[in-house]
């Protein structure tokens, strides 16, 4: 199969799920856009968070420095940042500056959690598998944060929607409700 159809055949799999990866080094807070993520379902455990950076990345470097952490679903009002986050690396600048992302204290970590985000998921390092171009980081949920009293709705995180697109979900049709 040749590159282009590649391509064509992943833009199927879309829409994909943009997180945010927050680490702090040396007290500096960096923040990376990820879409290649999976989290664990309810059903396995222990709960984890699994995301694919570039084996070049400053917040690879990162997390394998410090071995921790925080994985947030950024809502919708923070898509300009979120994207601009990715179009630059930490390593060379302090891009947190340049955003109106705000931060609150983790509870078990030192990563903080972006505050407006859909939830922040605290996450200690359990392995990183490291390919030709890539790592996949998996990191052990120890803390998950978000309003329990604020209606949140599900389809508020951000898309990647395929080529340089981006929006929300705004229903879901429910097709089947049990595995049976």
């Amino acid at each position: 199969m040749d590159e282009d159809s590649i391509y064509k055949a992943l833009d199927l799999t879309m829409p994909w799920a943009v997180g945010l990866v927050i680490t702090k080094r040396e007290n500096k807070i960096n923040v990376c856009p990820v879409t290649f993520q999976v989290i664990s379902s309810i059903y396995e455990k222990p709960y984890v968070v699994c995301i694919g950076l570039s084996n070049t990345n400053y917040t690879l470097e990162t997390i394998l420095k410090t071995k921790e952490f925080t994985y947030a679903y950024p809502s919708i009002k923070q898509l300009k940042d979120t994207l601009f986050s990715g179009t630059v690396s930490g390593r060379n600048m302090n891009k947190i500056s340049k955003t109106s992302f705000e931060f609150t204290k983790a509870s078990k970590i030192s990563s903080p959690h972006l505050n407006g985000a859909i939830v922040n998921f605290e996450c200690k390092l359990d392995h990183a598998y490291r390919l030709e171009r890539f790592t996949i980081v998996v990191g052990k949920i120890v803390h998950a944060q978000f309003d329990r009293y604020k209606k949140i709705e599900k389809l508020q995180k951000i898309y990647a929607l395929g080529d340089f697109d981006y929006g929300v979900i705004e229903k879901i049709n429910v097709i089947q409700s049990s595995r049976t």
